[in-house]
């Protein structure tokens, strides 16, 4: 997922004259806890990844009705966090979505309540991510053989500075953006590829 103001003090998401804000940071727990479906975590993944889309068209990745993805994108709607896209629309009955910003980012700890709000978003991202990994074990053998072994796991520990932390995640983020922008639009022989990024500095119980 892309990275999410508060609902009530948000500012519109569209600048003058219909560009998008380039970023959206939620503090509101109540709008941090409301990403927490997994149909929304869909729906922010696609549009936030670059795509309009209609509402039957994401309902075709989460196995809901058309009408249960319509209640879904509109309260992401109401936080503004998507928004319709009337310039996309072929005719008066397609409506598409996409995101009303170019990055979503969950930035304040600072309350008990944003703690907890983050938390229940972080098991719900972890969850999803859980998920893929085990439909790709569970399927590899069936896949064509070029898609056999593509899965990669890496994790590590290293003793690093806050500078060197920050260069890190850019570093990444710089490394992985070329393909998420090449993956908007799908293209013969490609497919979904879930992709994922964290860099967590641990807390001893001494908070240090």
């Amino acid at each position: 997922m892309a990275r999410t103001a508060p609902s009530g003090r948000m500012p519109p998401a569209r600048r003058p004259g219909g560009r998008r804000r380039s970023q959206i940071t939620l503090e509101d727990p109540r709008a941090i806890r409301a990403l927490s479906h997994p149909a929304r975590l869909t729906v922010i993944d696609e549009l936030y990844g670059g795509r309009v889309a209609t509402s039957t068209e994401l309902a075709e990745l989460t196995g809901l009705t058309p009408s249960a993805m319509s209640y879904h994108l509109r309260a992401l709607a109401d936080l503004g966090i998507v928004e319709r896209d009337e310039s996309a629309a072929a005719d008066g009955r397609a409506r598409p979505w996409r995101a009303a910003a170019r990055a979503l980012n969950v930035a304040s700890l600072a309350t008990r309540a944003q703690r907890a709000a983050v938390t229940l978003l972080g098991g719900a991202l972890l969850d999803a991510q859980r998920a893929d990994l085990h439909a790709y074990v569970a399927g590899e053998s069936t896949l064509p053989a070029e898609w056999r072994g593509k899965v990669g796991l890496d994790t590590g520990t290293a003793y690093l500075t806050a500078a060197e932390t920050e260069q890190l995640l850019t570093a990444l983020h710089a490394a992985a953006e070329p393909f998420q922008r090449l993956g908007r639009r799908r293209r013969e022989g490609t497919r979904r590829v879930r992709t994922s990024l964290m860099v967590v500095p641990i807390v001893d119980q001494g908070g240090s």
